[in-house]
């Protein structure tokens, strides 16, 4: 939308120009702001093409920004900064090895009201707490309990402990059954997980075998062979 009224408006002021005795400022002007708008519609095209020749290396048939989504923050245990909305964006669907993916950028925001002294109104305040990258696999298969696995920090009481040292002093592991989780949480996927924590992440895994991938901090879409790599440790 802000490149079309840009293109747009300077559209219109270069026909004012023209028409008001060839005005050669307004004509300059217009044609300035036209070009900057074809400019920022020509960059947002090639960032979506490179998006999409990334995304076609890891998944099939692949669509950029579907109708309907499937990915919901919402249907997840994934511990969160308190917040007061959550908004997605740059929506893409597909399929990895035949299961159903979807991947996007979640934002949540916090609002707070703020008293002008100087007006005497409220005021309303929006702060971005949280950035992520996130990922939706429909694992073609169902699980005794459902996991969560996130960050540890120094002030967290240790959760559920696992038999790997290096895996416990990096997460927190939440589940709904312990003994059936431990279970999922074989050995060998535990080494693959420490393998893949060169990113900060979150995972929650569903009974009816939804897994959520989340990664809190995202370099760029090259990075989605991570994803994948994730989605390796729980399948099949």
């Amino acid at each position: 939308m802000g490149k079309r009224l840009l293109s747009i408006l300077g559209l219109l002021i270069a026909i004012v120009g023209i028409v008001f005795g060839g005005n050669l400022f307004l004509v300059i002007v217009g044609c300035v702001i036209l070009g900057l708008g074809q400019m920022v519609k020509d960059k947002e095209e090639s960032t979506a093409s490179g998006m999409d020749e990334i995304t076609k290396e890891f998944f099939e048939d692949v669509k950029m920004n579907p109708e309907s989504h499937i990915l919901n923050v919402s249907d997840t245990n994934i511990p969160l900064p308190k917040h007061d909305y959550c908004s997605g964006s740059g929506y893409v669907q597909g399929k990895y090895k035949g299961l159903d993916v979807e991947l996007c950028t979640i934002k949540l925001t916090d609002v707070t009201e703020v008293l002008r002294d100087e007006t005497g109104l409220w005021e309303k305040n929006e702060n971005t707490v949280y950035t992520g990258e996130w990922l939706l696999c429909k694992l073609d298969q169902r699980f005794n309990t459902w996991l969560t696995i996130y960050p540890r920090s120094l002030l967290d009481k240790q959760t559920i402990k696992t038999e790997n040292e290096a895996f416990d002093k990096k997460f927190n592991l939440t589940c709904g059954d312990e003994k059936l989780a431990l279970e999922i949480l074989d050995s060998n996927r535990l080494e693959q997980i420490i393998a893949l924590s060169n990113h900060k992440f979150s995972i929650n895994l569903n009974e009816d075998g939804r897994l959520y991938i989340a990664a809190h901090i995202f370099k760029n879409m090259n990075d989605l062979k991570w994803f994948v790599d994730m989605i390796d440790v729980f399948k099949g």
